[in-house]
This record gives C-alpha cells, structure tokens and sequence, in this order.
C-alpha cells in the first residue's frame, strides 16, 4: 500500500524572508536594525526631540541592501517605528520617503508631528 503524503504549498521569497528576519532596536545609535541570517542588511534611523513641548521621532532614513527590496522588510521597518511612537507617546514626523509614503497610505495610525 503505497502512503500519499500531502505536499505543503512552496513558500515564497517574501514569506521566508519575513520569517528569518530580526528587527533590533538600537537605541544608541537612534535606528532600528533588520538583520538577516546574521547579516545586517537594512535600517531606518531616527532622531528624537521636544517640539512644542511634544516628544517628536523624526524618521530620517530607510535603507535597505537591493536584494532584500520588494520584500515587504522596509514596510516591516516602518511598521517597528510607528510602534515605537506609540509606546513612547511621541508623534512622527517623516523626512524619509518611503516612511511618507507609507503614513500618506495609512492616515491616521499615528500621531504627525506638524512639518
């Protein structure tokens, strides 16, 4: 009798990535780290200050190695930083591109810091 053995759909690219992919808050240096398999391969720095007497994180840049573009990690990037606001009560201001992008894509999920 021969078993039939279900075979699991193939995971994508993105789906792997996302798996093995460690966001690391490195406060030190303002910026968050994505690593990969060990490997340093994208960050989004930051700067914190007091304005009009609000706590602002301003978004400065998101950077991330080619290969790992359009794998939804920057996204996962600015999904950490937005979190990070909310924990700190603070609002955001976006200077980096991508990270306007996405607030102008998703109003309303943080608090904007007035340009």
């Amino acid at each position: 009798m021969r078993r039939k053995f279900r075979q699991r759909p193939p995971q994508s690219a993105q789906s792997i990535l996302q798996q093995i992919a460690q966001v690391v808050h490195n406060p030190a240096r303002e910026r968050f780290e994505l690593w990969v398999a060990g490997d340093l391969v994208g960050v989004l720095g930051y700067s914190t200050d007091i304005v009009d007497g609000h706590k602002t994180i301003t978004v400065l840049h998101t950077v991330l190695y080619d290969e790992y573009s359009g794998h939804g990690l920057g996204t996962r990037l600015t999904r950490t930083i937005i979190q990070y606001a909310r924990e700190q009560n603070a609002r955001l201001r976006p200077v980096c591109s991508f990270t306007k992008h996405y607030l102008d894509r998703h109003p309303g999920i943080v608090e904007l810091a007035p340009v």
